[in-house]
């Protein structure tokens, strides 16, 4: 089994994937002395510390370096090549509108370096305001290096990219030639885009000593996706290593195998939590799995709803700060089973998958000071989120004061890092906080989502959550490229709007949801009356020890166990609309709200749509509240209206120019860094020894491996009602599994 170890255990063992990029070739850096660009005074690479490392392209050959300060970012790159190296910052990972810099060492040893922007796909112009700040650089027998500045807003607003906090899409680029005139560039032969977090701390914290850290390999069992199905949810049940005494998971690695990168979308580790979990779930442990949210799926297995694991392509994995950990096993506060779930996507549905990725766990008996959780916030993953085709659209979801005060202590908890989910439309997610009528900073946003980069964010200054605080979770969708609605579910075409906050100390809530009221929805699209009134197909079910039928259970494990077992089909949640039937008005007397939804002619409307982002967003929601296990909390309101509340007035960011940012710039010098060494010495590799690595990280792979672009996926047409049996039981069994990522 070829598994990719996106971080190798030997380096997480070394203690070496620490908030820091330590040097081996200290002493090259520290000497050079570099003569100075045009127009630049002569340049040295002192020792420079910086915090994250990123391998830009697949074969190690471009590595960028940086440290973010208060006012500018400091970026090293280092490029195995003797010709010019790019870097730049894009909108939306294209060359227009691109910020650009570019430099070289010419053949008389100068350091020629430009500050550029691209109008189309054409050699970036030269640009009249010069931006970065050169701080060094040299070329050797196989590296070009540059060190340079920025600010993060610059005074160059016609230009520049202004960085912050949300994803950048970084441009690289070399070619094994200089120029052959400093304003002319021959058109480079590597070059590639990778979404970053330039702004946030370092994932890992520093690690145990190798003697308390312990690993449990949680992997799928040989799961072969089936030929013709674009998206597939795979579950199956796990239970602890056999524990001795507490542990603390404090992090986990993604392993995803090599050959099935692209086909890995996402990946949640849930608690089980169950009274009598042994008698329900013991018998499940040994058995393949099933598809997710389906009949395939045992009903105990809906008590798996509170994630510890959230793992999503282009994460790294996670490490908890040293003060936190989540317990393991159930007479210590955590959990004994886990359900592992995978969504695999195959949107050219090759054939004669095979799939064994899963996650790797670290954890230890060092116990840290508090038990920490994961509370999911958002929208209920279900077809009430609608979003129209050919707008820039807008979903709200609301996690209410009423629930926060019934389940938070007096003295609320700390939320350390966040993660943000969304699918192909996903273009920003945001949390805001209110408080005592007052919104709060918002501390967890993404402005620029970029759905092929979702990476766990650690707070700066750790979140403070109160009883009777209320969270809205926002999230911006692009659809300008879909002819039909989208709307919520599990496939990557449909959309999800999600955010997993770690936290501690450890409460009992495990989800804080909601939805618009569809009594609303049905009235903005001017249905007046249904055949069948009855909507509590659409109510946010939880779930008890009681609903479960042991010989029921048994049955789907004999399945589980026969030869094949039920075949995996399309979960098309908004396929429940076929028996959502108009009475009145006339003019939709006897259809059905799926055929109204997948008419094009209703999204002419223009009238419509408005009031449909109007009424979603700032319009009455049903909520949801629900401990570990999916106990639903009672006596909270059914219905709440948008928050009353006194915004938060936005701060104007002052920008430097490059003037001020060379006055100001004092190296903050402790550690340098070399250009990396991606393979050993011929005398390790005799002795078989592994050279130790500088950080820990995933190697990067270009978009045409492992990204998935929006116009690769079908467009859903209007589809047959031969569906509506299997979907009428999905939703029905989804009362119990609504909440998934």
């Amino acid at each position: 089994m070829r598994i990719q170890n996106q971080w190798r255990l030997s380096t997480v063992m070394a203690g070496v994937a620490g908030q820091r990029v330590c040097c081996a070739l200290l002493a090259l850096l520290g000497m050079v002395n570099v003569p100075g660009a045009a127009g630049q005074p002569s340049v040295s690479l002192a020792p420079f510390e910086f915090h994250h490392r990123a391998v830009m392209d697949q074969r190690g050959a471009y590595i960028m370096l940086w440290t973010p300060l208060q006012d500018k970012i400091v970026i090293e790159v280092q490029v195995a090549t003797r010709g010019y190296v790019g870097l730049g910052f894009s909108p939306n990972g294209g060359m227009k509108g691109a910020d650009v810099v570019i430099g070289w060492v010419d053949a008389q040893g100068q350091l020629q370096f430009q500050d550029r922007y691209a109008f189309a796909l054409l050699t970036p112009s030269i640009d009249e305001s010069q931006d970065y700040l050169l701080l060094g650089g040299y070329e050797n027998d196989s590296h070009t290096v540059m060190r340079f500045s920025r600010p993060w807003i610059t005074c160059d607003t016609h230009h520049d990219f202004q960085l912050s906090g949300d994803t950048v899409r970084v441009l690289w680029s070399y070619d094994e030639e200089d120029p052959t005139t400093s304003d002319r560039l021959a058109r480079h032969d590597h070059w590639g885009s990778r979404s970053l977090y330039l702004r946030d701390p370092h994932l890992a914290a520093r690690l145990p000593p190798p003697a308390h850290l312990q690993f449990w390999d949680v992997l799928s069992p040989q799961v072969r996706l089936p030929d013709g199905l674009p998206t597939l949810y795979w579950c199956k049940l796990y239970k602890i290593p056999n524990l001795t005494t507490k542990t603390h998971i404090i992090g986990y690695i993604p392993l995803i195998e090599q050959q099935n990168l692209q086909h890995v979308h996402h990946m949640l580790l849930y608690e089980c939590h169950l009274p009598n979990s042994d008698r329900y779930l013991e018998m499940f442990v040994e058995a393949k799995g099933a598809q997710c949210y389906d009949q395939n799926m045992p009903l105990s297995w809906s008590a798996c709803n509170t994630p510890i694991v959230a793992w999503g392509i282009g994460s790294e994995g996670e490490m908890y700060p040293e003060h936190v950990g989540v317990p393991l096993g159930e007479e210590h506060g955590g959990a004994t089973y886990f359900m592992l779930e995978i969504h695999y996507d195959n949107p050219n549905l090759r054939t004669g998958v095979v799939d064994s990725s899963g996650v790797r766990i670290l954890y230890t008996q060092k116990l840290r000071q508090y038990d920490a959780g994961i509370l999911t916030l958002g929208h209920t993953v279900s077809p009430t989120h609608i979003i129209p085709p050919a707008q820039n659209w807008n979903t709200v979801a609301h996690c209410t004061a009423a629930c926060t005060e019934k389940t938070l202590p007096d003295t609320g908890i700390k939320v350390f890092q966040g993660f943000l989910h969304a699918h192909l439309l996903g273009s920003s997610i945001s949390i805001q906080q209110i408080r005592n009528g007052y919104e709060l900073p918002t501390v967890i946003k993404d402005m620029n989502y970029d759905f092929n980069y979702q990476q766990a964010r650690v707070l700066k200054k750790e979140m403070e959550i109160l009883p009777g605080d209320s969270l809205i979770v926002n999230c911006g969708y692009n659809s300008t490229r879909r002819k039909m609605p989208t709307f919520g579910g599990f496939s990557t075409e449909e959309e999800m709007c999600l955010a997993f906050l770690t936290y501690y100390p450890r409460v009992n809530l495990s989800g804080c949801y909601s939805k618009p009221d569809m009594a609303l929805v049905f009235d903005t699209f001017g249905i007046q009356d249904l055949v069948n009134n009855d909507l509590k197909m659409f109510n946010h079910q939880g779930f008890s020890e009681y609903y479960i039928n042991e010989e029921d259970e048994k049955a789907v494990l004999l399945d589980m166990l026969s030869e094949g077992g039920t075949k995996p089909h399309n979960i098309h949640l908004a396929d429940i609309y076929h028996n959502v039937v108009a009475k009145a008005p006339q003019k939709y007397f006897n259809v059905s709200f799926y055929d109204i939804l997948y008419d094009k002619t209703t999204w002419q409307n223009n009238q419509l749509i408005t009031t449909l982002q109007e009424m979603t967003m700032f319009g009455q929601h049903e909520p949801s509240c629900e401990n570990h296990g999916r106990e639903l909390i009672q006596g909270l309101p059914k219905k709440v209206r948008y928050p009353d509340f006194i915004p938060l007035k936005p701060q104007h960011q002052k920008c430097t120019s490059n003037l001020q940012d060379a006055e100001v710039h004092k190296p903050e010098t402790k550690s340098s860094v070399p250009p990396p060494t991606n393979q050993s010495s011929g005398e390790e590799r005799k002795r078989g020894k592994t050279p130790a690595t500088t950080a820990a990280m995933i190697p990067w792979h270009p978009p045409k491996d492992n990204e998935i672009q929006r116009a690769s996926l079908p467009q859903r047409d209007k589809g047959g009602v031969g569906q509506v049996t299997s979907s009428l039981y999905v939703i029905s069994t989804l009362t119990f599994f609504m909440i998934v990522l």
